[in-house]
């Protein structure tokens, strides 16, 4: 077996192990991977953690503010793991939403979402257009499949969001 049908036998694997809810009643929302829709269940803040391996979660404004939080990996990746670093972005001085809109960064699926790939994040801040604030806070968020965020019993954060503002 090649190491990359190992690779999607895993993560079919974990696709359908995750399909069934981590636990009744767990609150779930919707966030964006590599220009995809990805869905997670919240688990909340880990107290006393303010790092935690390489993945990195990119909330626009503020988690969940004007729309689904960005992840930097998904199951069957490395660096995957549940507990993401969060990372707050806003526009830079005197960027507006303008601005971004008018960039290579900004996704196809504006106006749902801004971005939604930490690629597109990480090139709009190199060119100055939005700026990164890292709270050192960690939450623990794993990945389940589109079924398993609307099983019955998990409580789906809503996906409508306000409308951008000129600046976040």
């Amino acid at each position: 077996m090649t190491k990359k049908i190992l690779i999607l036998a895993i993560v079919a694997t974990l696709s359908l192990i995750l399909i069934i809810p981590v636990s009744a009643g767990a609150t779930t929302a919707n966030g964006w991977y590599e220009e995809e829709e990805i869905y997670y269940i919240l688990g909340g803040i880990e107290e006393g953690v303010t790092a935690r391996g390489e993945n990195d979660l990119y909330l626009i404004g503020g988690d969940r503010m004007f729309q689904g939080n960005v992840a930097e990996f998904i199951p069957g990746e490395a660096g995957y793991t549940p507990h993401w670093n969060v990372n707050i972005v806003h526009t830079a001085d005197g960027v507006t939403l303008a601005d971004i809109l008018a960039s290579d960064f900004a996704s196809e699926h504006y106006p749902e979402a801004l971005f939604d790939d930490v690629a597109d994040i990480l090139a709009a801040e190199d060119a100055g257009l939005v700026f990164i604030d890292t709270p050192g806070v960690v939450v623990l968020c794993p990945v389940i499949s589109e079924q398993g965020a609307e099983a019955p019993g998990n409580t789906e954060l809503s996906e409508e969001f306000p409308v951008f503002t000129d600046t976040f």
